[in-house]
């Protein structure tokens, strides 16, 4: 059997597993998967029926070419050039704040726009500390959001209290 392969640049931490890392890989080939009908590229966000697809209806099936970020990273290049458009929902709030953000930029960055954006748009951060939540996994401030897989529109929730990882931090920190 012969194979054939993408060169992919990713960002991986080496205590994942090599299952993590094929779901991580998945999950891009996925996002660049492009499905046509009648000339037509179909909307991830459509409904199958919306497309105008019925019984025995066929479809064109082809990979979006790599994002010139990609390709940069690898010729040692700024891939921080991918913006990506999130929102951020305070704990117990209802409105989604747009925020913009490089791809390659570590969560903590974010983190320092907080108190900016809680100055502007009068939202409560906890003073005890906070975290942040992408689909329901805990995010780490010194990781990308490539890393953490989030993409355009995404939403970041932020929660009170601190991760484990930090508690344990700051209590080496007081007992140096």
């Amino acid at each position: 059997m012969e194979h054939s392969s993408i060169p992919m640049y990713l960002e991986v931490d080496v205590s994942d597993t090599i299952r993590r890392l094929k779901e991580r890989i998945q999950s891009i080939l996925v996002n660049r998967l492009v499905l046509s009908f009648l000339g037509n590229e179909l909307n991830n966000r459509s409904f199958i029926h919306e497309c105008g697809l019925h019984h025995q209806s066929h479809t064109e099936v082809s990979i979006r070419a790599s994002p010139p970020a990609a390709a940069s990273t690898a010729s040692g290049g700024n891939a921080g050039s991918k913006k990506l458009k999130l929102f951020v929902l305070p704990r117990c709030g209802t409105t989604k704040i747009p925020v913009e953000v490089n791809a390659s930029d570590n969560v903590g960055e974010l983190r320092k726009q907080f108190p900016i954006l809680q100055e502007k748009l009068h939202f409560n951060l906890p003073s005890d500390g906070y975290f942040s939540i992408h689909k329901q996994s805990v995010m780490d401030d010194e990781r990308s959001f490539c890393w953490h897989h989030v993409n355009q529109g995404d939403t970041i929730e932020i929660f009170n209290g601190k991760r484990k990882i930090d508690s344990l931090k700051e209590t080496a920190a007081v007992s140096t």
